[in-house]
């Protein structure tokens, strides 16, 4: 049985015709693209140990902290806390922000049909806690045409923001059969 994987028209490198079982042919696949995530994590890493190391530690601190980049700003007199998000690939109407109590969900959510009839699904979705004495019911969000998503709320006066250390709780197993 020959199986294409891969439309020559779309792929970036020939089409795979084998005559493997389909199971083999998925294995196959599957070790392919884990051997070329090794790769880029290999160039990734190269690339962020050529940066001076006072830009290295800022960009891995970014992306440590993907769900969103925050800051600080006074405007008119007042701090405001600002949380900025790329939604650039998502329309405004694929966008909500939502906040039950002091909790914060951005969700985004974008699906239409290729030139092949195939749908591509892409979604996006964040959450954080706001910081002890913002309210929730003071948050505003903005969408610019460059598709950052800023949300803001005044912090209160005299407020400071604390950082919380971060550390992992073990998960601990339990060797209970299952219910058959």
């Amino acid at each position: 049985m020959a199986l294409r994987l891969f439309n020559d028209r779309d792929a970036m490198w020939p089409a795979m015709i084998t005559d493997q079982e389909p199971l083999s042919v998925f294995r196959n696949m599957d070790r392919e693209m884990k051997r070329m995530q090794r790769d880029i994590d290999h160039m990734f890493r190269h690339a962020i140990s050529t940066l001076p190391e006072e830009d290295r530690r800022a960009f891995l601190e970014r992306r440590a902290n993907d769900h969103a980049t925050s800051t600080v700003e006074e405007r008119d007199g007042k701090k405001l806390l600002k949380y900025s998000f790329d939604l650039h690939n998502y329309k405004p109407e694929e966008i909500a922000v939502k906040a039950i109590d002091n909790a914060v969900t951005i969700h985004a959510k974008h699906e239409y049909h290729d030139q092949q009839g195939h749908n591509v699904f892409r979604e996006y979705r964040r959450h954080f806690v706001l910081p002890e004495g913002v309210k929730a019911e003071h948050l505003q969000s903005k969408l610019a045409n460059s598709g950052i998503l800023a949300i803001e709320a005044p912090l209160p006066e005299g407020h400071k923001l604390t950082h919380h250390m971060e550390h992992c709780i073990p998960i601990q197993r339990e060797d209970k059969k299952a219910i058959k």
